[in-house]
């Protein structure tokens, strides 16, 4: 971790250094999440999946590095909901985090106010909130995804996808893998994944 916020800072600072030709893009958009969750009992594993709306805005600098190489540096919050009813019981669920990605992106200008480029990079992200509502018979249980020793807030993750600017739009897409397990518990692996697509005003 602490070399993945070294790597950060040392972006930030050729960010800062390099601000003449940095650009300011704020965006927002849609990202539903998965996450896998992986128990192993008795040498046997089994596995099961939890899909939860998302939604997420934030901003980023854009730096020319070299030619058609950019760095991106920026920071998105994120919302992670979903509802379920089975036989009378109620559950809800909702998350929130931020995001800090670090990408470098490749791109061509195609014509004048049109660039359309690939990006990859790695991604820091911190759960502000988790909590889950349970209501059978009118009565309500919350139980918090963070409190104790049931997850970690932290994760780290590999973003990459392609992105358009066009004028002063940008419309990118692409996918998110969570590289770390956030379950503390043994005998319990839990992974976020999450595809998005936005898009972004250049200020």
């Amino acid at each position: 971790m602490k070399k993945i916020l070294s790597f950060a800072l040392v972006a930030a600072a050729m960010l800062f250094a390099g601000k003449a030709n940095a650009q300011l893009n704020v965006h927002v958009g849609y990202a539903p999440q998965t996450y896998k969750t992986t128990v192993k009992i008795a040498g046997v594993e089994t596995a099961s999946t939890a899909d939860m709306n998302g939604f997420f805005a934030g901003a980023d600098f854009n730096m020319a590095i070299s030619g058609d190489l950019h760095l991106d540096l920026g920071a998105n919050v994120r919302f992670n909901t979903k509802s379920d009813e089975t036989s009378g019981v109620k559950t809800s669920s909702t998350q929130m985090l931020i995001d800090v990605p670090v990408l470098l992106n490749y791109g061509l200008e195609l014509k004048r106010d049109f660039r359309i480029a690939a990006f990859a990079g790695p991604a820091i992200s911190f759960a502000l909130s988790g909590n889950t509502n349970t209501e059978v018979l009118g009565v309500s249980t919350d139980a918090d995804w963070y409190d104790g020793d049931n997850r970690s807030r932290f994760d780290l993750s590999v973003m990459f996808g392609v992105s358009v600017d066009f004028t002063d739009f940008r419309l990118f897409g692409g996918y998110n893998l969570g590289l770390l397990n956030t379950s503390k518990a043994d005998n319990t692996t839990v992974k976020g994944s999450n595809w998005f697509v936005g898009l972004g005003y250049n200020l």
